[in-house]
């Protein structure tokens, strides 16, 4: 296989490709191998999923836990970062996966979906007063398994030595953490035995 930035040339019996899905077609110019074209058409065709994550900063103690899902709300999962990294300020991050109803809500409409959502679920926030906030959107956050999407590509591609890592790829996982390092545990695997070891 063979890497190409401006005049530099890598040669390798194997490269592994973690970019993101809607990446894989930008690796190649001016157009993808025919080996791997269809993987990157495919690629191309699947839809993705936002999550949207709103961080909120108490003035007290409000989450005795460091992770708490809340089943039947917009938004999901609560991330107590003080419980997790010991951080001293209570610092919670509120995430709505699969959030394309709210990914275009303002700011200000967000902060208060989120405090609203954990009023509801945490007694103890209801008197607590949000010092500072933020927020994140990730459009683009992980791809979408809905019915009609593209198979997912497995690790090795039919261009040899050109392997594919990340979540996006058939590991049987859902597009999660726990997908990409999967994936990334196969694609070296196959590194590995294309390097003859």
């Amino acid at each position: 296989c063979e890497v190409r930035a401006g005049a530099a040339v890598w040669r390798a019996p194997a490269v592994i490709s973690a970019v993101p899905w809607f990446a894989l077609p930008d690796l190649f110019e001016p157009e993808p191998p025919s080996e791997i074209a269809s993987v990157c058409r495919m690629a191309g065709r699947m839809a993705v999923s936002p999550i949207v994550t709103v961080n909120l900063w108490f003035d007290r103690e409000v989450l005795d836990r460091p992770v708490l899902g809340l089943p039947g709300r917009v938004m999901q999962w609560v991330f107590d970062k003080r419980l997790m990294f010991g951080d001293t300020a209570s610092h919670l991050s509120v995430v709505s996966s699969g959030a394309a109803s709210i990914v275009g809500y303002s700011n200000e409409a967000l902060v208060e979906l989120a405090t609203s959502e954990l009023r509801t679920a945490l007694p103890a926030a209801r008197e607590a007063q949000v010092g500072r906030s933020t927020v994140v959107r990730e459009p683009r956050a992980t791809f979408s398994l809905a019915p009609g999407q593209p198979p997912r590509p497995g690790t090795e591609t039919a261009l040899p030595g050109f392997l594919l890592a990340g979540d996006w790829t058939d590991t049987g996982l859902p597009g999660t953490i726990e997908g990409a390092v999967a994936s990334g545990h196969l694609a070296a695997a196959v590194a590995i035995r294309l390097a003859g070891r």
